[in-house]
């Protein structure tokens, strides 16, 4: 099955793109033109299932759609305007004008990239004068920039990335000069997007399981009326069916208290993990049944499986509302139904880490969550209450891990805080470097 790309931009761009398109003869790109940015909307809206990727012809129309939610940096890009494309722009201006302009205004790239293309070339004698890209709604300050410099003389001419910035500083009779992307870039992000798009397509193929585990909050009087029980399984199926028809799945249960619903990865998003969440929910407030759900990802049926059950292993140290989730590379994520995510490897430090990790006593997991943990609150400093919170442990078992990784030189003491009261200052460590 060919990988479907849509092209998004002014007539000029998309013709220009669907020029280099003809390159990739083994790909549907459909090309989709529009007048103003508003018309994205529709553009995504009416084709946001046919398509693979989507090609946007600059960061205007790309930050447009970005911010308004309409695409991911997963599913989307736009040709990268470096500094070869600049150049062709300046040369074409002084061609055409016949002499070499040494006063320049520019917009949309960055002081870094400018920086870079100014001290690399020896160009030094040129003055420039960039306003970096900052909003899609911003256009008429990108005109008013460039206008300013020119009417001061502090500007010969106008480099823009940007059409409606071109098209009003033409208007105003201002030299200007709009930068395209050059055919090298433009088959780049084909390349890049075709490739993003077949990986995409391998992992949604991926088998996928996700694990209920079923905890019955019995009383004497549900053990005494055991039909009281079976009733509430029967609930509990009803509800899976519910989730398994809407991950197109097949529901099987294992054993007493576990169900196993079998899928394909690209079944399971946002939405799927939301109804996980209300069943939950449900679940325990009408039945009284604590569950305990765990998702599982593999190239096998087996290692998705496996997955599952070491997801319900690591959850016992979790919060009971919260979904674990384990992929291929053992990666482990955990969300909760306030749409708070924490994501962890319980593998592969590096090779340093490992050496001391090796004789220390702490499993790499451990070492794993903590520094997620610490990236995950901006927490480059923190304590052994600090990682006994984390990972859901006591006091003690948290100060035990801290002495641990700071024997094995994997963390180290950089403070300590007076609490105001009596007795030792709390310690304050950080990662070594």
């Amino acid at each position: 099955m060919k990988v479907r790309i849509g092209v998004i931009g002014p007539a000029d761009s998309v013709k220009q793109i669907m020029s280099v398109a003809k390159e990739f003869g083994d790909t549907h790109i459909v090309p989709f033109v529009y007048e103003k940015l508003e018309d994205i909307h529709v553009i995504i809206k009416n084709n946001s299932l046919s398509f693979d990727q989507w090609f946007f012809s600059g960061i205007m129309n790309y930050s447009y759609a970005l911010e308004k939610k309409l695409i991911s940096p997963d599913n989307a890009i736009y040709p990268n305007m470096n500094g070869s494309t600049f150049f062709g722009t300046l040369l074409e201006a002084q061609l055409e004008a016949n002499t070499v302009y040494k006063k320049i205004s520019m917009d949309t790239i960055t002081n870094e990239e400018i920086q870079k293309i100014v001290s690399y070339y020896k160009l030094d004698d040129i003055k420039y004068r960039n306003r970096p890209f900052q909003s899609y709604s911003d256009y008429e300050e990108q005109v008013a920039f460039h206008q300013a410099l020119y009417e001061k003389g502090e500007s010969e001419v106008a480099i823009t990335f940007i059409n409606a910035t071109y098209s009003a500083l033409k208007k105003l009779g201002i030299p200007v000069y709009r930068v395209t992307p050059s055919y090298l870039s433009i088959e780049q992000s084909f390349r890049l997007l075709i490739e993003r798009a077949r990986s995409s397509r391998y992992k949604n193929a991926q088998m996928a399981v996700i694990g209920c585990k079923v905890e019955f909050n019995a009383n004497e009087e549900d053990i005494t009326y055991s039909f009281k029980t079976k009733h509430k399984e029967l609930e509990l199926r009803r509800s899976l069916l519910h989730v398994t028809e809407k991950v197109n799945g097949s529901l099987m249960q294992m054993g007493d208290g576990l169900f196993f619903i079998f899928t394909t990865r690209g079944e399971i998003d946002e939405h799927v993990e939301s109804e996980l969440f209300t069943s939950i929910d449900d679940i325990k407030r009408q039945e009284d049944i604590q569950l305990t759900i765990s998702i599982g990802f593999g190239e096998s049926v087996s290692q998705a499986e496996q997955n599952v059950r070491n997801g319900f292993h690591n959850q016992r140290e979790e919060e009971t509302t919260s979904i674990i989730i384990i992929d291929e590379d053992q990666k482990i994520t955990t969300k909760n139904a306030c749409n708070e995510t924490i994501a962890y490897k319980t593998i592969e430090l590096g090779d340093e880490w490992k050496q001391k990790i090796q004789d220390s006593g702490v499993s790499p997991g451990v070492v794993s969550k903590i520094t997620a943990y610490s990236r995950q609150y901006n927490r480059p400093e923190f304590t052994s209450q600090d990682v006994s919170r984390w990972l859901q442990s006591t006091d003690r078992n948290g100060r035990r891990i801290v002495t641990l990784l700071e024997r094995a030189g994997i963390i180290e003491q950089c403070g300590e805080i007076q609490s105001g009261i009596r007795g030792r200052p709390r310690r304050v460590f950080c990662f070594s470097k």
